[in-house]
């Protein structure tokens, strides 16, 4: 069986630490690997062309450089990367942002939880629903 391979990008660390921890605790043979903003994603992206693709993308919306929403807009507007699925993993509840959210491609949205197990429910969720379109 081949390892999971998960992109993070969230400019809070404490965000990135809780998703470590869970995946530490729940999701042991996937690999994640954290950027702090989507313009830190789209570059290592760019730069490493031989790598194979994340199989999903979870993604905040409020970051600095280039924001969840502009990120998104890249990678569903490049050849290669418009096939990865995009779920958007924030703290905004807001109707506008998760309509936007769909309509430039990702596949879900998720308001961040508190706990490892909340946050468990949600990536394995996440991922079930991408996998699923």
């Amino acid at each position: 069986m081949s390892q999971h391979n998960i992109f993070l990008v969230d400019d809070d660390e404490d965000d990135i630490y809780l998703a470590r921890l869970t995946f530490n605790e729940h999701f042991a043979d996937w690999k994640l690997t954290s950027f702090n903003d989507g313009q830190e994603l789209i570059d290592y992206l760019s730069e490493n062309t031989t790598q194979p693709l994340p199989e999903l993308i979870i993604l905040d919306l409020n970051m600095p450089r280039l924001t969840g929403f502009e990120a998104l807009t890249v990678l569903k507007q490049h050849a290669h990367w418009r096939r990865i699925p995009v779920a958007i993993l924030t703290t905004s509840s807001n109707a506008e942002d998760r309509a936007l959210s769909e309509e430039l491609g990702a596949c879900a949205f998720i308001t961040k939880p508190a706990t490892i197990e909340q946050l468990a429910l949600v990536i394995a969720d996440g991922k079930a629903i991408c996998q699923a379109e």
